[in-house]
């Protein structure tokens, strides 16, 4: 099964919290809510089921079910992140080496089923350019949802780097295939 650190599920789980009116019962399975309404350990590791169905839900109860409001949420994200954890995820002011950071945090911070498994490929086009392959090892309904957090935590790194005038476009995706993937071009200005 496929995990997730729980350091990315703590504020997931204070913003559940702090909504007891939404309908969470709608999303979240039983075991869902006693790791969500539990004491989070950062370093342990969690199921990233639990991880999907709560960010899932929060985009449907809080952010409308509007991916815009998904695209916020990881850019807030990568601000938390590097304020909590991992402090070089923005201090490269290289946009290409943020982003291959970004790579690496992934690698720490996302354990799959075969450890042989690369959830995040990135291939460099120009300086300025960069194509980003993001995958899944299992089918989700929840990928399109993922990619559009992923655009937003993409786009902030870049301009936390140094970038300016990004622009992510997304090239190619199969979201509910058997391995859903998406593949962006990332590109910006210096």
């Amino acid at each position: 099964m496929s995990q997730v650190k729980g350091a990315l599920i703590l504020e997931i789980a204070r913003l559940i919290r702090a909504n007891k009116d939404k309908n969470w019962d709608k999303y979240l399975t039983k075991e869902d809510k006693e790791i969500l309404f539990s004491r989070v350990l950062p370093t342990s590791w969690y199921p990233m089921s639990a991880y999907e169905r709560a960010g899932y839900a929060i985009l449907m109860e809080i952010g409308q079910g509007k991916f815009e409001n998904a695209k916020l949420w990881g850019r807030f994200v990568i601000d938390d992140t590097i304020k909590r954890y991992y402090h070089n995820l923005s201090d490269a002011q290289d946009p290409m080496v943020g982003i291959e950071r970004f790579r690496l945090f992934r690698k720490q911070w996302f354990k799959f089923d075969d450890p042989n498994f690369e959830a995040i490929e990135i291939t460099k086009i120009t300086p300025d350019q960069a194509k980003v392959t993001l995958r899944s090892d299992y089918p989700t309904p929840y990928f399109e949802a993922y990619t559009h957090q992923s655009i937003g935590s993409l786009e902030r790194l870049v301009e936390l780097n140094g970038g300016k005038e990004i622009k992510i476009t997304i090239e190619e995706h199969d979201w509910k295939g058997e391995r859903p993937y998406t593949v962006f071009l990332v590109s910006w200005k210096k």
